[in-house]
């Protein structure tokens, strides 16, 4: 059967697993959404670009790739700050934009959405993508349609295809079936490297492993594993790579990220004589904003681009070489010192604690009190996110952040695209009240589609986390009230919990109600985490001017 170029872009992408696509329509991007439209595929379409943007980065981060369409310029650049947050974080999500035809092109008019030039877009782009084209040949359509997706899978970072919306609907050229060779590692350098973490592992007293996000998102979670198991290494987790292994599991020992870690977890870390970073993502959020005392020499760091012991560096190994060979080494199963208690399971209220008013602490427990095994938890940045640190999860890869980008807006779109991809799942969205008026009208598309998330608004009135930083006017927002949007969206129930008491009960009706629910949860104007008021304070020391004399 002939293929026209958008039959078999979708094709190509439902092979490669995507089952939706997130998009908002656009005059160059309708041939291209009609092609979606006939492919089978899911449609969800949003409210605004960086909310697609977040919708596909959650999707992809739970089913492995996610899909965005929207149009040329006014829709891809809208886009932008999502796709720069998955490609910071390593999220396998496609890009996709209409585009103009290439006889537009050819003519350089000033049509209507084009920027500067009409490569403009694609160019920007650039620098948040790994891969990226423009399919003005359908002669060359299809092989660069699989080159740009097949580099999306192999790295997890976007992706970009433009598509001129005349040649969407041309026929396309079968590709020739190449089949390329797998990448190998250099074999010495294996060996070597093998050789020596096996020495390092063998003589410490005190080894850790920190899980990071790259193993999730290259599937080598259970690798790491299976080495923790096998020679009896306790597991740290990040921020990012929260849930990374269920936090229930006996070698579990908390969440790492310098001082703004629990001090039990900072200090076993940073005494240890054998830190393993695997797949690791070295940065200031990692580092509990450089509060961490790590002494590189007792470092193995093994990641899918860089791998080094102490200050050796080891070139061309592959991180699911490595991790094979590693669980497979000659090493003695390890007898580590006394760990970390857990983080302690929350006591369920008393009539008294019913009565008090809520704060971090207490919201936090009231929801560790509701979390089962098929509950996920998306976090927005702030103490949605920081304060969610010693919440244990039932299962593993159930909770999503955006925790070293940091961007507000993601966690009620990013919801979204989780509910896409498990729609069983009670997906509990947890949004400070300055993040949800960036985003929170999504809740109008969760409606569209007859989805069921728990929306938590912590509303402490304004950007709380910049107060802690450096405090003034402009942290400041308008007063919403959060609970009329469920009659303006007219879907779903709404509460608002002053009290403990009143967050169990609306919790508790929430879960029975099988819909839509938003929850507006009042905070103290003051009120945080020890995490967040630590990572206030050395953010505080770098840009306040004040802090900084003193």
């Amino acid at each position: 059967m002939s293929q026209t170029v958008g039959s078999f872009l979708f094709d190509y992408i439902r092979a490669k697993g995507a089952e939706h696509v997130f998009g908002i329509p656009g005059d160059f991007a309708l041939p291209t959404f009609r092609w979606l439209q006939q492919s089978g595929l899911g449609i969800i379409t949003l409210t605004h670009e960086p909310s697609v943007g977040f919708a596909a980065d959650g999707y992809a981060r739970v089913h492995g790739f996610g899909v965005a369409l929207v149009t040329y310029c006014v829709g891809g650049l809208n886009m932008l700050n999502s796709v720069a947050c998955a490609y910071a974080e390593k999220s396998p999500l496609l890009v996709l934009s209409g585009g103009p035809s290439p006889a537009d092109r050819k003519a350089d008019g000033l049509l209507h959405h084009k920027v500067r030039t009409f490569d403009s877009q694609r160019r920007i782009y650039e620098e948040v993508t790994i891969a990226n084209a423009v399919l003005n040949d359908p002669e060359t359509a299809a092989a660069e349609i699989m080159r740009v997706i097949d580099a999306v899978l192999e790295q997890c970072r976007p992706g970009y295809i433009e598509i001129p919306y005349d040649v969407v609907d041309m026929p396309i050229k079968t590709p020739a079936i190449i089949n390329k060779p797998a990448p190998e590692s250099d074999a010495e350098n294996l060996t070597a490297m093998i050789e020596d973490a096996a020495m390092m592992i063998g003589s410490a007293k005190q080894p850790v492993i920190i899980a990071d996000v790259e193993l999730h998102r290259h599937g080598l979670t259970p690798l790491a594993l299976a080495i923790a198991e096998k020679f009896n290494i306790p597991i740290a987790s990040t921020l990012l790579s929260k849930s990374v292994i269920s936090e229930n599991h006996p070698l579990f020992i908390g969440v790492y990220s310098g001082s703004l870690s629990n001090s039990a977890v900072q200090r076993y870390v940073e005494d240890s004589d054998c830190i393993l970073m695997l797949g690791a993502f070295i940065t200031d959020v990692f580092l509990g904003m450089n509060t961490a005392k790590i002494n590189r020499r007792n470092t193995l760091i093994a990641t899918t681009e860089k791998m080094r012991i102490g200050y050796r560096s080891y070139d061309n190994v592959l991180l699911t070489d490595f991790l094979t060979q590693l669980a497979a080494a000659p090493i003695n199963k390890k007898t580590p010192a006394a760990l970390p208690p857990p983080a302690a399971t929350p006591k369920p209220l008393t009539d008294a604690d019913r009565a008090l008013p809520i704060n971090i602490e207490q919201f936090f427990r009231i929801i560790g009190l509701n979390i089962t095994p098929n509950t996920t938890i998306v976090c927005d940045t702030g103490d949605a996110l920081l304060g969610a640190m010693d919440l244990r999860t039932a299962s593993a890869a159930n909770f999503l952040s955006d925790a070293y980008y940091l961007s507000m807006g993601f966690a009620v779109p990013a919801a979204i695209g989780v509910l896409a991809a498990e729609p069983n799942d009670r997906v509990l969205a947890i949004v400070g009240d300055g993040a949800f008026q960036m985003t929170g009208i999504e809740l109008s598309t969760a409606a569209k589609y007859d989805m069921k998330p728990i929306v938590f608004v912590l509303n402490n009135d304004g950007y709380g986390t910049q107060r802690h930083i450096l405090d003034g006017p402009f942290n400041e927002i308008q007063r919403w009230d959060y609970t009329k949007l469920t009659t303006l969206i007219r879907h779903g129930k709404s509460w608002k919990a002053d009290t403990c008491g009143q967050l169990e009960q609306a919790i508790a009706e929430a879960i029975a109600a099988d819909t839509l629910c938003l929850i507006e949860v009042t905070i103290p104007r003051d009120d945080c985490s020890p995490s967040l008021r630590r990572m206030g304070e050395e953010l505080g020391k770098l840009r306040d001017k004040e802090k900084r004399r003193g």
